[in-house]
């Protein structure tokens, strides 16, 4: 099994180096300090499950050559990115190859399909705590889960049912899902909770729990995204919608990708996480005001960012 990695960053490094580990055949198409920190130095993987730090394959992605056949892609860029590597995905895709959607938020796959085909398509969430502390060095923290389903509906494929053996045999908890979107909505439901309230407070998880004003927030974010969902059809488990709001230990001290985005110059997933819901709110007519203010919110931040980004360049 041939497998790229395409985003090498926080979850794309944790996952091919866990394959990797086991020898499998894995290429990760970089760019800029992390082409250039793979290339000279090992992956290095902190993690709360055992250190390990392994040379790797890396190719150029600007400089890709084309190469079809590979069994499956796991990709895990920003869904702000999605657009920019549409053309190196069509370099790695073959008539077998699979795309493994790893991105946060939902309308990615839908992205993917018009392009390569829904059968081409696998939907993928990961349950994991993980930061990226420098090009090719992580620090996994907690969780580390995925799930990964077909996206063409009743397509029965014996590949995914290899690729999750893989996954298994190289420490990665993997559930096959037969209803991938479902997934998604349940983990956008803890994406858009704690992302954009962390990031806009720039605080850690646990710290938004324990305040008093910034729960109470919190839990209106819940009800305006669960009134959605009901609006739209879909229906959120009970074990997901009872414990979103607990305090876990696991999660406690993580930093969301939202809140490392800010603190790294990055351009936030605010239309995969946040502009998807308020979109579908408005379709059914369902007032999502917190939702929407703190989306609005963290684009003037972001605006912001980016003139000061600008002016001392």
């Amino acid at each position: 099994m041939r497998i790229a990695v395409v985003g090498a960053g926080a979850i794309g490094c944790f996952f091919g180096g866990l394959l990797a580990r086991k020898n499998m055949d894995v290429t990760f198409v970089g760019k800029g300090r992390t082409l250039e920190r793979l290339q000279k130095h090992d992956l290095i993987v902190k993690s709360i499950r055992g250190d390990f730090s392994l040379p790797v394959k890396v190719v150029d992605a600007e400089h890709l050559q084309k190469e079809d056949n590979y069994d499956f892609i796991l990709l895990s860029v920003k869904s702000t990115a999605l657009d920019n590597v549409i053309p190196e995905l069509q370099m790695l895709s073959g008539p077998r190859t699979e795309i493994v959607c790893l991105l946060n938020g939902i309308g990615n796959e839908e992205k993917l399909a018009a392009v390569f085909g829904d059968d081409h398509v696998v939907g993928g969430s990961a349950f994991i705590s993980i930061i990226r502390e420098e090009p090719g060095i992580v620090n996994h923290v907690g969780e580390g889960t995925l799930a990964i389903g077909e996206w063409k509906k009743g397509r029965d494929s014996k590949s995914l049912d290899n690729l999750a053996e893989v996954f298994r045999d190289s420490g990665i908890k993997t559930e096959i899902s037969t209803n991938i979107r479902q997934v998604k909505w349940e983990k956008l439901l803890w994406n858009i909770i704690y992302n954009p309230l962390t990031a806009l407070t720039r605080t850690r998880v646990g710290e938004v729990l324990d305040d008093a004003d910034l729960a109470f927030l919190l839990s209106q974010v819940k009800a305006e995204f669960l009134s959605t969902a009901d609006a739209a059809g879909v229906k959120i488990g009970s074990e997901s919608v009872d414990n979103v709001l607990l305090p876990n230990p696991e999660v406690q001290n993580h930093k969301t990708s939202m809140l490392q985005d800010l603190e790294n110059g990055r351009k936030m997933e605010l239309e995969a996480i946040l502009g998807f819901v308020i979109k579908t709110a408005g379709e059914y007519r369902i007032p999502v005001k917190t939702i929407e203010t703190i989306y609005h919110l963290l684009r003037f931040v972001e605006r912001k960012q980016e003139k000061k980004r600008r002016f001392t360049e």
